[in-house]
């Protein structure tokens, strides 16, 4: 593992990203939860109960991990810190938190008030978040490739919430007119442009360092990031002002070839790996990396024959569960033992305890039991996707999720716990 890059003395406390990584799982169960007792959510997106369970994945799983791990990025790799991270951080989680389950709450029971205190909520804390990053990002002067694409994921993230507002209104203010067609817009943007460019720009860092792959080519690291943004306001911009049907399939086939071939660079990266030890976050990627392909596939076949059955609801499983949760998992996989190693090492640096037994990043979250939550993960997803045409499985499919996500927050915590037992036996040094 290669940290010569990395700006270690600049990680911000544990509870910075850890309280934002750690609550993601359990809001992951309860779209799960939700999905057991409103089964018909899947095969109609328009639902109350699909909207809560979309947004409890997107915004309480994707985007409360995205959260986290951008603090922690921001001054390792950028060097630069947040004022007051540990406020800042309490603060921005409350926010997300709390309108995330206002805003699925105002769904799920037909409340508009609550819709729209959730969705103010959300987006005053995300606004919070993105113009904070945004300032940190501007009197940095780390590698280009990483500011860039940080910047063009928090612009993506803006355009997210602003579709995302406006769409809440809609729904929860009689004088604004519900825009159904900008549900795609705004999935497109959440999914490809917040989380796709995040995934990416971060990937340029973590596969090489955690997978030992060989680096990225300079030219995508470069411009891919800008390829796909270029992409997406182009599609936006005909959505409002054009509207030409061909000119949306020339541009979604832009984004196609840009993340397929993301994808399977990735995979090809790593084939070439130096360590060749099986590594389950290896295989969450390939899982995430394979679902991608998939995801786009979809969605070629489903504008080359309209009306086939399923193939709306199997893009978005793709995309979010199949692709952005998987990578997700992967990534917690490598994150968390790492920061826990990290702040176990600092603290017995300064007081001086070099005999304590620092624990590996296996030893904090044992491979058996992440194994075991990726195969209930698996599982998940592939009845997920099968009980869009065979409804009975949807049962499966929830108690798998829920599980899957249950033992995701366990081996979560678990690594937590490590570092509570391990710090406590590493008292202040006498001075």
């Amino acid at each position: 593992m290669n940290t010569a890059q990395l700006s270690l003395e600049q990680t911000p406390p544990l509870a910075v990203p850890l309280r934002f990584m750690l609550a993601a799982p359990f809001l992951a169960v309860l779209a799960g939860v939700v999905f057991l007792f409103y089964p018909e959510a899947l095969v109609n997106r328009g639902t109350p109960a699909a909207l809560a369970i979309t947004h409890l994945v997107t915004l309480g799983f994707i985007s409360m991990v995205m959260a986290g791990a951008l603090q922690q990025l921001l001054p390792v790799l950028a060097g630069v810190k947040l004022q007051k991270p540990n406020l800042f951080s309490l603060m921005l989680f409350l926010g997300v938190l709390s309108g995330t389950l206002l805003l699925c709450g105002g769904f799920l029971w037909l409340m508009p008030v609550l819709l729209a205190c959730g969705a103010a909520i959300v987006m005053a804390s995300c606004l919070f978040l993105i113009v904070s990053v945004l300032i940190a990002l501007l009197r940095s002067d780390a590698s280009r490739h990483i500011t860039v694409g940080m910047k063009l994921a928090l612009l993506a993230f803006t355009v997210t919430l602003g579709l995302g507002g406006w769409l809440a209104a809609g729904y929860s203010v009689p004088a604004v007119p519900l825009d159904r067609q900008l549900t795609g817009l705004h999935l497109q943007w959440g999914i490809l442009g917040w989380t796709g460019l995040l995934v990416i720009t971060v990937s340029y860092q973590v596969v090489p360092m955690f997978q030992v792959t060989p680096k990225y080519p300079s030219v995508v690291r470069s411009c891919l990031s800008s390829v796909i943004l270029m992409a997406l306001i182009l599609i936006m911009l005909n959505h409002f002002l054009v509207g030409s049907r061909w000119t949306a399939l020339v541009l979604e086939a832009v984004l196609l070839v840009a993340f397929t071939g993301y994808a399977g660079l990735t995979l090809r990266l790593q084939q070439l790996r130096r360590r060749k030890v099986p590594d389950v976050t290896l295989d969450y990627w390939r899982v995430g990396l394979i679902a991608l392909i998939l995801a786009f596939a979809v969605a070629s076949l489903d504008e080359a024959i309209p009306g086939l059955r399923g193939m709306k609801p199997l893009m978005g499983i793709l995309f979010i569960a199949g692709f952005a949760m998987s990578v997700i998992n992967g990534m917690l996989y490598k994150i968390v033992p790492f920061l826990v190693w990290l702040h176990l090492t600092n603290a017995v640096d300064m007081r001086n305890r070099w005999h304590l037994k620092i624990p590996n990043m296996k030893q904090i979250i044992p491979e058996q039991h992440a194994r075991h939550q990726f195969r209930l993960h698996l599982g998940a997803l592939l009845t997920v996707v099968l009980s869009i045409w065979l409804n009975p499985l949807s049962s499966v499919a929830s108690l798998l999720f829920i599980g899957s996500n249950s033992y995701l927050a366990y081996n979560l915590s678990r690594g937590v716990l490590v570092y509570k037992r391990v710090a406590a036996q590493a008292p202040e040094s006498e001075h």
